[in-house]
């Protein structure tokens, strides 16, 4: 059974409908001299863990099925799968050339939902293009505009570490080790692919079913209203993004749902005014 419930126009979603069924560096540019003039390209990340021509690889571990992922041309292609010793899933997404497409998601050992990601395989290919060739009147996505202004911060956005940044840093070297390294420990996950693009629901579960966060990417960045909560019962905040960046009004409530604060912020993320709101009922302003 599904369950699906809008409240101000954030998309909540019952994580027992689906239980089982920060930074990192990126080396994108290549520079090339052409008689005196010096640039850079921007180039999709080649993938760091070893890979076969073509193959369906279907591994196990002690006995059991540990990840399945189909290979072309020595990229990622097709569903991936990986599972922990019990034979639940931890893991399901689809791939093209390395790259996340559609729905992704993560489960923890239980068979409790703790992630829902979507992805556009498509869109990254796009904005990459579109940060090479980069025109202010023709400009379509808002991470180009960014890449010219810096270059680092555009490039986050399209890593696995900004989609995940629990992931471990520790090197890995092969898909094995990878998921290996994901179902020995409940405390982090690294996903399969190191590059993304964001585009769709996103969502974070708490073990047993409370939503950590709720809300959209749209073209690589937070957009619309969005839910955070810090812990499984404590205060939470409702709020708008655009282009990632706070804007309007955020409330802020106690683990009971009375409202703590008022915050509203302007279009570059700066607060412009806010209010707190007492026990006792009476306001105080700043």
């Amino acid at each position: 059974m599904k369950k699906y419930m809008s409240v101000g126009g954030v998309l909540f979603l019952s994580v027992f409908a689906f239980s089982q069924g920060q930074e990192s560096q990126v080396n994108a540019f290549e520079v090339h001299s052409k008689g005196s003039q010096v640039f850079s390209v921007l180039a999709l990340k080649k993938f760091s863990l070893p890979l076969p021509e073509r193959a369906i690889i279907s591994e196990s571990y002690n006995g059991t099925r540990l990840f399945s992922v189909s290979v072309h041309g020595s990229k990622l292609n097709g569903n991936w799968q990986s599972w922990y010793a019990t034979g639940v899933l931890c893991d399901s997404g689809r791939l093209i050339n390395n790259l996340p497409d559609g729905e992704w998601r993560h489960w923890n050992e239980r068979g409790e939902l703790l992630a829902i990601r979507h992805y556009s395989a498509d869109k990254f290919q796009r904005v990459m293009q579109e940060m090479l060739r980069y025109n202010p009147k023709r400009s379509f996505f808002y991470l180009s505009e960014l890449y010219q202004k810096d270059k680092q911060a555009a490039l986050n956005y399209l890593t696995a570490a900004y989609s995940f940044p629990s992931g471990r840093s520790a090197p890995v070297h092969s898909l094995k080790q990878l998921v290996i390294s994901n179902i020995s420990k409940s405390d982090s996950y690294r996903p399969v692919f190191e590059q993304s693009l964001q585009d769709g629901l996103y969502m974070n579960f708490f073990p047993g079913g409370s939503i950590r966060d709720s809300g959209y990417y749209k073209n690589g960045v937070r957009t619309g209203k969005w839910i955070h909560r810090d812990s499984a019962d404590g205060p939470w905040r409702l709020g708008a993004y655009q282009h990632s960046i706070k804007i309007k009004e955020w409330k802020y409530y106690d683990k009971n749902n009375k409202l703590l604060e008022l915050i509203v912020y302007d279009n570059r993320g700066h607060i412009n005014w806010r209010k707190k709101i007492n026990r006792q009922g009476n306001h105080e302003q700043h």
